[in-house]
């Protein structure tokens, strides 16, 4: 292939790059106002992370600790919005990597956090000092 059809090619998918940057960015506002009506849950807004095409719809339900039949629910509704698609039976994918900022980190319900333990988290007497156990 002679050099001036190579460097055609290559300035073509610089061009083709640019357009799908600027394509992602218009259309994520849109995404974003659609995802706020079928994700309206911390547990939907877990389902939607997680819908990455790696995850099968059982880990889904596993990992967030609901039923099968509710990531069901939320990835017919997701796909029906055109923002989940199936490459694989089974294997939710999303259309775009996008997470709204005002999403909080997903917390399972019912799981304390990591030192929150109320007896380990007493105040332990030192030398000197009065205790409240009496023996």
């Amino acid at each position: 292939m002679p050099e001036d059809e190579i460097g055609l090619l290559k300035r073509i998918s610089e061009d083709i790059a640019v357009i799908k940057r600027y394509a992602r960015f218009q259309a994520s506002s849109e995404i974003s106002s659609i995802l706020k009506v079928v994700a309206k849950t911390p547990e939907r807004q877990e389902m939607w992370r997680l819908a990455d095409g790696t995850h099968s719809n059982e880990h889904i339900a596993k990992r967030i600790g609901v039923t099968l039949r509710s990531v069901q629910y939320f990835v017919q509704e997701a796909e029906e919005a055109e923002l989940i698609i199936m490459e694989k039976r089974g294997y939710p994918k999303r259309i775009a990597n996008l997470i709204p900022l005002e999403w909080k980190p997903w917390k399972p319900k019912g799981v304390k956090p990591a030192g929150l333990d109320t007896e380990l988290q007493k105040p332990q007497a030192t030398e000197g000092e009065a205790s409240d156990v009496k023996g």
